[in-house]
């Protein structure tokens, strides 16, 4: 039997975990360096997102959710803003987006923000050379990505069985019963985490411990609005 799923309260907690780890993470950064695993983007564009996506949940501004275009007027209009402010003005975010109420299509607020957040954290993480997000956190955001997987893996034609197996967190049984063995992978829980959100390639997917050829299964893809990376990326 798995565990149930996580609270709003567990969401919300986790997000201004967060928070306050990132602002402490960046207290001293450089905002102009380049964050690998976000091509394209500084450590100032990816805290002028996570500033846009609290006030465009507070504001309800959530038409075009993940689009290339909602994240581009984010950073947009946040340009003139130094570092510290950027920090500054989550934080002030931060309790009015901790009381908004759930939405009545896919819930918590916070579920979502935390969701993105967390892959950012990660990213800024990896920009910067510093340690990696905290491992409970990272957990969390698993039991959200893993169902959206599910969903893509439920499209494997012919149904196919997959258990993921992490070397440090607990087992996943995904896709479709049939009649012949599962397949097996056992990566680390920070590799699936990164993976599911599009942060390794394919061919670093297909270099896991696989029972067999995952190949079929990686052609599915990843949920929107991710893809696989187009190089490899480690952090």
């Amino acid at each position: 039997m798995g565990s149930p799923p996580p609270t709003r309260a567990q969401y919300v907690d986790a997000y201004a975990s967060l928070q306050a780890r990132v602002c402490e993470l960046l207290s001293r950064a450089d905002g102009s360096v380049t964050v690998p695993s976000c091509p394209n983007w500084t450590v100032h564009d990816v805290i002028a997102h996570l500033v846009g996506l609290c006030e465009d949940w507070i504001q309800h501004r959530l038409d075009g959710y993940a689009s290339e275009s909602w994240t581009a007027r984010q950073i947009a209009r946040h340009a003139d803003f130094n570092l510290a402010d950027l920090l500054a003005r989550w934080t002030d975010l931060v309790p009015d987006f901790m009381h908004l109420d759930d939405d009545p299509n896919i819930g918590p607020p916070a579920r979502w923000a935390f969701g993105d957040a967390i892959v950012h954290e990660a990213d800024l993480r990896g920009a910067l050379a510093a340690s990696r997000a905290p491992a409970d956190a990272v957990v969390l955001s698993l039991k959200g990505s893993i169902v959206r997987w599910r969903e893509i893996l439920n499209r494997a034609d012919p149904p196919t069985t997959v258990i993921i197996r992490p070397t440090d967190a607990r087992e996943w049984i995904l896709g479709a019963p049939n009649n012949d063995p599962p397949v097996i992978v056992t990566p680390t829980a920070y590799e699936l985490f990164r993976a599911l959100a599009g942060r390794r390639s394919q061919e670093q997917v297909e270099a896991w411990p696989w029972s067999t050829d995952p190949a079929r299964i990686l052609q599915l893809g990843l949920p929107y609005p991710f893809q696989w990376a187009e190089t490899s990326i480690t952090d």
